[in-house]
């Protein structure tokens, strides 16, 4: 029954927390949308001015709307019947009246001629509505029978293109006002003034461009009169200021642009005495300075010689070589030369150049009246042509009077201006409201998610979702193509097909809540992940970079191996770097160098790979023979994938290795051979041994008168029991090589093992007349070894000292402790001569003096070496003339350790 309960709770408790989080995502979408929804009409209404109005200028604002709506409804059928069934239908009351610049002056409102149209015959009443529309032919109109659609488009609408229109005009001269700091162009007929984006007057040391400056040596040429060398010069535009030269006044004040009589005269005469002459002498000075430009230039731009000539009657000078330009006929100043150090700056649509002073016409003496003219402007397309563009001429201005009827429908704007009157003052105080609360649910909605997000099951595991598993860019690339649709879907709706069907309102109703949902899922799976600790892990970039992390590890550890491994790995490196930085200086000088850079880069990464590899081989080579110097023969060098050469280097390494190991092998299997021999036989042989020295103890034990048997009875119980005490050393030292004895290891009081191992001997050492000093600590000091081996040890080296050493000498035993080390040391004089070394006397069966001619079998030090070793500690033997010592030593163990 209980376990039943407990899980009908468990299962209510799952549904719960499902159902839970699909409200509280459900609940933000839905909030969100009435947020977004708020949001959306109040800017509408900001847009519309009617957000922050009310009282009378609300009212006034709502009928001039209601006004200028029925205004764009009959003025869209101007070429008709101005919608009169409309305004019938809607009950309201117009009249159109064209008009200039909205100035009605002293016309008559009720007189029926004032009017293009009107559909009333009353006097206009008390209160009607005024509004100005601008039209023209291409004007398109967008009409709605609402007042204002606040969610889609802006009600009733003109919109004017094209209302300028564009003209093509090839330039005949141009010319700059200095005093007004403006440029116009002259089209033949008329001056333009050229649009301020076309051109810029600035310094410049380089002069103008060789293109445009021919260009405009040709326009300028083009344009002078057929009588000019009989023309006077005058900086004036009009026929006034052209026949004033006479005036001693007017020639004052133009002093330094006007030609004397004198010259005048002069060039004349030039013109009478060589009339059949072609070229004037200043055109002979122009040709050379155009031969001087032309090979600066670069004679090879120009198409013929008879191109780069200008007619004889194209440039007449004054003193000087000052230019005379013509435009209309008129002569003008050149407002520099071509060393000036000004331009002007033309920058056309098609084409650009720059144009020397010396083809720019100075109208500073017509800035008056240039700029008391309405003059057309226009927008460089060429360094010579402009694009004129004018006023359309069915652009035009309407006044239209509109107030409504006593019977006007419900649904005319006037009435809906009244509604709206009514409703806006609560959306007022509801449209923020609503937005505050929809925000603060949003707000408490997303803080509950976020804390359910990822929480830990029943299991005590972080629940997560399908999206918190993906890559954080593939999810985002899925929520952002959601978010795109969805936004599609809402641009559609919101068109003019739907902007009045309540369809389109839930299709965009359903495109925000998609939208929406999208949005919150994304950001839980974010959630879930940081929760999860793994937001940057869970992520395209890191996995690419956790990727190539791998084999760049490598790489640095393939060249930390080989500058760990080869002496010459630095110096190597180094080498490289300074060829490469060389190469580097060399490429960085040459014009071409991208290209080579390029190869040259990848030609160093190329490199470093090879070299590194060869290297990283090598470094496997020599390792493995140094680990062979060392004693290993175990070690194999992996030739796989190799250079040639160092793969029959590391194969004959791998064969030396096999070698040493069969070798080292076979001489260990002899070695175990001989120790088993040595075992066999000792065993063998002790057997009998043991029968003869029984039988000589019972013959012993036998009243003999013979002294002789007698006598030879105890030779032969002494070297029986030698004979005897010879196999137990032999058994014993093939145990101790072999590794065979099993070590009872204890803490040992290496103390009380060296006082017991003396006492043992002092009879002995006492009948040699050898006396024995020994240091010996007070305190008890402990080793790790097994008491009984450590005793045969001690026993073993005393031995030595009764055996070899000289009488009534003094042999010294030791027990010293230094830094966690116990060190027993045995030193003696020796009765015989050593004349062997230290090593030779550790091995077996070798005695000090080399005759045997003791009872020593010269198995004794080998044996305590063996067991020494075996039992963790370390033995040396050292020999100096006579003095003989050993010294044993084991770890220390401490005294709490012992307990």
């Amino acid at each position: 029954m209980n376990n039943t309960f407990m899980r009908e709770v468990i299962k209510m408790s799952k549904v719960y927390k499902r159902s839970s989080h699909l409200l509280y995502t459900i609940g933000i979408c839905v909030s969100l949308m009435i947020m977004i929804s708020s949001i959306v009409i109040l800017n509408a209404l900001d847009d519309c001015g009617l957000m922050y109005t009310s009282g009378t200028s609300l009212k006034k604002l709502l009928m001039d709307q209601a006004a200028y709506d029925y205004s764009i409804w009959a003025l869209s059928d101007k070429d008709g019947d101005y919608n009169e069934e409309f305004m019938n239908e809607k009950g309201c009351n117009i009249g159109i009246i064209e008009t200039d610049n909205g100035n009605l002056g002293d016309l008559d409102l009720n007189d029926s001629s004032t009017y293009i149209y009107r559909n009333f015959d009353q006097e206009l009443p008390a209160q009607y509505y005024m509004t100005n529309v601008y039209t023209s032919d291409d004007s398109e109109f967008y009409l709605s029978e609402k007042l204002y659609d606040f969610l889609f488009v802006n009600g009733n609408e003109v919109y004017n293109y094209d209302i300028e229109e564009y003209q093509p005009k090839d330039i005949k001269g141009i010319g700059y006002d200095m005093v007004g700091q403006k440029a116009y162009v002259w089209d033949g007929e008329e001056f333009i003034e050229l649009n301020d984006t076309s051109y810029n007057y600035k310094a410049s040391d380089d002069g103008g461009t060789y293109n445009t400056t021919n260009i405009y040596d040709r326009i300028w040429a083009s344009q002078v009169p057929e009588d000019s060398n009989q023309h006077s010069f005058t900086a004036a535009a009009d026929d006034k200021n052209q026949t004033s030269q006479e005036d001693d006044s007017s020639k004052e004040k133009n002093e330094t642009n006007v030609i004397t009589e004198d010259e005048k005269t002069s060039n004349e005469k030039i013109a009478n005495e060589e009339p059949s002459n072609e070229k004037t002498a200043n055109e002979e000075n122009l040709n050379e300075k155009n031969e001087e430009t032309d090979n600066s230039l670069q004679s090879e731009e120009i198409k013929d010689e008879e191109d780069q000539m200008l007619p004889a009657e194209s440039i007449i000078t004054t003193s000087g070589d000052a230019k005379i330009l013509y435009i209309d006929g008129k002569a003008y100043p050149a407002l520099g030369d071509d060393n000036s150090g000004y331009i002007l700056e033309l920058y056309g649509t098609e084409s650009s150049g720059a144009l020397s002073l010396s083809n720019v016409a100075d109208l500073s003496d017509l800035h008056d009246q240039l700029g008391s003219e309405d003059l057309s402007v226009c927008t460089l397309d060429t360094v010579s042509s402009v694009m004129e563009y004018t006023m359309d001429s069915s652009y035009k201005q309407y006044t239209v009077i509109t107030f409504p009827r006593p019977d006007q429908s419900r649904d005319s704007f006037f009435a809906q201006a009244q509604r709206y009157l009514g409703i806006i003052p609560v959306l007022h105080v509801a449209l923020p409201l609503l937005m505050v609360i929809s925000g603060i649910l949003v707000l408490v909605l997303s803080i509950l998610l976020v804390i359910r997000a990822g929480n830990y099951d029943d299991h005590g595991r972080l629940s997560t979702d399908i999206l918190a598993d993906f890559p954080i860019e593939v999810t985002f690339v899925i929520f952002g193509c959601v978010e795109s649709l969805a936004i599609a879907v809402i641009h559609y709706s919101a068109g003019y097909d739907y902007n009045t069907s309540q369809y389109g309102l839930v299709v965009i109703g359903i495109g925000i809540f998609v939208g929406a949902y999208a949005g919150v899922l994304w950001a839980e799976s974010i959630i879930i992940n940081f929760k999860r600790k793994q937001l940057f892990r869970n992520t395209l970039c890191y996995k690419m970079l956790r990727a190539m992390a791998r084999p760049l590890r490598r790489g640095i550890d393939s060249i930390k191996t080989v500058l760990a491994s080869i002496k010459w790995g630095y110096r190597i490196a180094g080498m490289c770097l300074v060829i490469a930085f060389v190469e580097y200086m060399s490429i960085a000088v040459i014009d071409d160098k991208e290209s080579l850079m390029l190869f040259w880069l990848l030609e160093k990464v190329v490199l470093a790979a090879i070299i590194i590899k060869v290297l990283k081989q090598y470094a496997k080579v020599k390792k493995a023979a140094v680990d062979m110097a060392d004693g290993n023969m175990d070690v194999r060098v992996d030739t796989t994938k190799m250079l040639i050469d160092l793969e029959e280097h590391g194969q004959a390494l791998n064969k030396i290795g096999s070698g040493l190991n069969t070798a080292v092998n076979e001489r260990m299997k002899s070695e175990r051979m001989k120790t088993e021999l040595i075992t066999n036989v000792s065993h063998d042989i002790k057997t009998p041994l043991t029968s003869v020295i029984n039988y000589v103890d019972l013959l012993q034990k036998e009243n003999f008168d013979n002294e002789t048997a007698r006598s030879y009875l105890e030779v032969l119980d002494r070297q029986a029991k030698r004979l005897k005490k010879l196999i137990e050393d032999l058994i014993e030292a093939s145990k101790a090589a072999s590794g065979s004895i099993k070590f009872n290891m204890e803490s040992v009081n290496a103390r009380v093992l060296l006082n017991q191992s003396v006492g043992e001997f002092e009879d002995r050492l006492q009948g040699s007349n050898i006396t024995v000093v020994t240091q010996i600590p007070d305190r008890d000091v402990y080793v790790r070894a097994d008491n009984r081996y450590l005793f045969r040890v001690l026993d073993n080296l005393m031995s030595n000292i009764v055996k070899y050493s000289q009488e009534g000498t003094r042999a010294y035993v030791e027990l010293n402790e230094d830094g966690g080390i116990v060190r027993y040391t045995f030193k003696n004089i020796s009765r015989d001569k050593l004349g062997i070394s230290a090593d030779e006397l550790m091995e077996r069966f070798v005695r000090g003096d080399m005759s045997r001619n003791t009872e020593g079998n010269g198995l004794g030090l080998s044996i305590a070496r063996s067991l020494t070793e075996s039992m963790g500690g370390k033995m040396e033997l050292t020999v100096d003339g006579d003095l003989f010592k050993v010294d044993v030593t084991f770890p220390e163990v401490v005294k709490e350790s012992v307990a």
